[in-house]
């Protein structure tokens, strides 16, 4: 059953993966190719990570997860841009203007991310995912699926029961990796509550690092418009530009929502009461 589950997960991801890259050059299909893109990306590095602590199991990934890990990031700036735009269109509504040369900076980079994104697919060959399924099916063949399955389930649970809250002043770069491995639990999760032998408790967990990392997930994209928006207002300044006491109105404004956010994030993860 676990060869089986294992097999399946990973044949289903690196199909999604081969479909929305060949999706890439239609600019009408592009945004949701770049989403299955990116979690089947990140799908398939949680079931490589976790497949390293089944016994008897030897695969070199190297080569696929340097491909997977190009094409998780191939249209992020593309999508992570489209979000600011919206977020900071958003924002500028509740304070009644436009901050001009943002909008013009987050233009002219979605274009070059665009035609950087568009030069990569034409060079890039993901002839290799398609064959993971297969060797990693041959990899697993040998193993004792009891064996198996209970080095799965008790590297996930040493993993989430392990997992550290960042301490109130932490430097951002440490909600961040909260955040990846909140995202890498959930997907590890996913697999393991398919499993008959599966317990309500990985159920529980499955829901809880699942709303983690979306609210995780909000800060993020709140606390990067935040520090585009600084940096742009600091670059104007610095042309000898005057900007607006609405500069200052943004600004405070994106700090609320993004230290709110980050609040909403920690009270998440205290109220499990394992964290």
């Amino acid at each position: 059953m676990l060869k089986t589950i294992l097999h399946e997960y990973l044949e289903t991801s690196c199909a999604t993966i081969v479909t929305a890259f060949q999706q890439l050059p239609h600019p009408s299909r592009r945004q949701q190719a770049i989403h299955q893109l990116r979690v089947g990306s990140k799908k398939v590095r949680a079931l490589l990570a976790v497949a390293g602590e089944l016994p008897d199991y030897h695969l070199k990934t190297g080569r696929y997860l340097t491909t997977l890990k190009l094409l998780q990031d191939l249209g992020g700036t593309s999508r992570d841009t489209r979000l600011q735009e919206q977020a900071l269109t958003r924002c500028e509504k509740t304070i009644g203007w436009r901050f001009s040369v943002a909008h013009l900076l987050l233009k002219t980079r979605l274009s070059t991310a665009d035609n950087a994104l568009e030069a990569i697919v034409a060079r890039l060959s993901i002839k290799k995912l398609s064959r993971l399924p297969d060797a990693f099916k041959a990899a697993i063949a040998g193993i004792d699926e009891t064996a198996a399955t209970d080095a799965i389930v008790s590297h996930v649970a040493s993993t989430y029961n392990n997992t550290i809250l960042p301490e109130s002043k932490a430097p951002a770069a440490a909600w961040h990796d909260l955040r990846k491995r909140m995202k890498q639990l959930y997907y590890q999760l996913g697999i393991i509550t398919q499993l008959p032998h599966h317990t309500h408790r990985h159920r529980e967990q499955l829901r809880h690092t699942k709303k983690a990392g979306q609210l995780l997930g909000q800060w993020h994209d709140a606390s990067e418009l935040l520090l585009f928006v600084k940096t742009t207002a600091a670059q104007v300044r610095k042309e000898k530009i005057r900007l607006p006491a609405a500069t200052t109105q943004l600004i405070l404004l994106l700090q609320r929502e993004t230290k709110e956010k980050l609040a909403d994030s920690a009270k998440h993860l205290k109220d499990l009461g394992i964290f």
